[in-house]
């Protein structure tokens, strides 16, 4: 499990492409590293790999939920009219005028967040939300958010205007739960701290320490 960095590519368009996660492992290591999953370039938190390719099949399925249940920590605008949902919306590619990319559509693939509020600012300007995926659809946590209302603070394609308040989108991948432990005396739930850009934003959108929402 590696804590990326937010900027930074899981993995590259080659092997040796210096701006990414796995060509950096391969580099440290001296040997093959193969991500099992991606996560978007502006998203911080775990990432899972592995040194064998033919393991990644046997880890795609072992992260799929409910055999594991990946959180998320994302910083949304606005006050969620509700403490906790289960939001089934399809996702797919669209265009529709100057936009191209993904949105809630009916005749997308299948797409299921489970959204709880963990803090809310007093002005009710934002909130910091968990987000639980039982798909793993591209760019599925920021589609859904916006499509709830509460876009990502530092989205730059979800929401309308695009928010400049951060640099980048405010999500962070915190932690994986897993059923069963990645050995016999391995942990059952990896962890990533909550990056510190994210966490002075949250200061200062007045959501206070966020510190102790990566579990």
């Amino acid at each position: 499990m590696v804590d990326k960095p937010a900027g930074v590519s899981t993995s590259g368009r080659s092997l040796d492409d210096p701006s990414c996660v796995q060509a950096a492992l391969i580099a440290h290591f001296g040997r093959m590293a193969w991500a099992v999953h991606q996560l978007d370039r502006d998203t911080s938190g775990v990432n899972f790999f592995v040194t064998k390719r033919s393991l990644v099949p046997l880890w795609q399925e072992r992260l799929r939920f409910p055999s594991a249940q990946k959180t998320y920590v994302a910083l949304c605008h606005g006050s969620p009219a509700f403490e906790a949902l289960r939001l089934e919306a399809p996702i797919g590619y669209v265009e529709r005028g100057a936009f191209r990319g993904q949105a809630v559509t009916a005749d997308g693939q299948r797409a299921t967040t489970r959204v709880s509020v963990a803090r809310r600012a007093a002005d009710g300007a934002a909130s910091a939300v968990l987000c639980t995926l039982e798909t793993g659809r591209t760019h599925q946590i920021r589609v859904h958010l916006a499509h709830l209302g509460h876009p990502l603070f530092g989205e730059p394609w979800y929401a309308e205007p695009p928010c400049e308040r951060h640099w980048r989108h405010a999500l962070h991948a915190a932690r994986v739960s897993l059923r069963e432990s990645i050995s016999p005396t391995g942990p059952s739930a990896l962890r990533a701290p909550i990056s510190s850009d994210l966490l002075e934003l949250g200061r200062s959108l007045g959501l206070g320490d966020l510190s102790d929402l990566a579990g």
